[in-house]
């Protein structure tokens, strides 16, 4: 026989609290024909701009988290349920018409800048921090980050599963494969797969 457990009774002055500073009207600028889910999350919505017709699906994740923190998002760019964008103190910019789809992980603590028309597949993660592995071992290591930066330029599509490193650039109508890890620069216009990612050939 299963046992019933007493429902927990909400706390409604946390519920509020957390309402008013998650809040979609907190967000410093917000564009005409913005869709924000009720069931988004939006954290720090102050350091937020949305432009145009931006739409956060439902348990999408937005947290500018850091006093230098900023996330800035283009018109008509789609951010798919369970993506996260986390500042960590840096800087997001994604441009317009570009889509963010399921559980991808954007993490942007040494700037991360993605231009227009950008396609990021389901789990792709990007990291633009690395942690001193020489400080595994001392309470500093989840701390003491630092961080070149990820630029993605326009037209690119990243694929499933796909890593993408500190401290790269990403040209211009580039393709990087599924599961893909890109450690260094990729060119413009090049399809790169594998681990490490390397270029297998050219689009044009």
């Amino acid at each position: 026989m299963q046992k019933d457990y007493p429902r927990e009774k909400p706390n409604w002055i946390k519920v509020l609290i957390k309402w008013a500073i998650s809040s979609p009207h907190c967000i410093t600028r917000m564009g005409r024909g913005v869709y924000i889910s009720p069931l988004a999350e939006i954290r720090y919505p102050h350091r937020i701009t949305l432009a145009e017709d931006v739409v956060l699906e439902r348990h999408s994740r937005l947290c500018a988290n850091g006093k230098n923190a900023v996330i800035s998002i283009g018109a008509n760019t789609t951010v798919s349920p369970y993506a996260l964008l986390k500042s960590n103190d840096g800087k997001i910019v994604l441009g317009a018409c570009c889509s963010v789809n399921d559980y991808a992980i954007l993490y942007g603590y040494g700037g991360l800048t993605i231009g227009n028309n950008v396609h990021i597949a389901s789990h792709v993660v990007i990291v633009a921090s690395q942690h001193d592995y020489a400080k595994l071992e001392t309470p500093d290591f989840s701390k003491d980050m630092r961080g070149k930066g990820i630029k993605i330029e326009d037209n690119v599509w990243i694929g499933a599963h796909a890593v993408i490193l500190d401290g790269v650039a990403i040209g211009t109508g580039a393709v990087i494969g599924a599961g893909a890890v890109v450690t260094k620069d990729i060119p413009p216009f090049s399809v790169a797969v594998g681990v490490p990612a390397s270029v297998i050939k050219t689009r044009r």
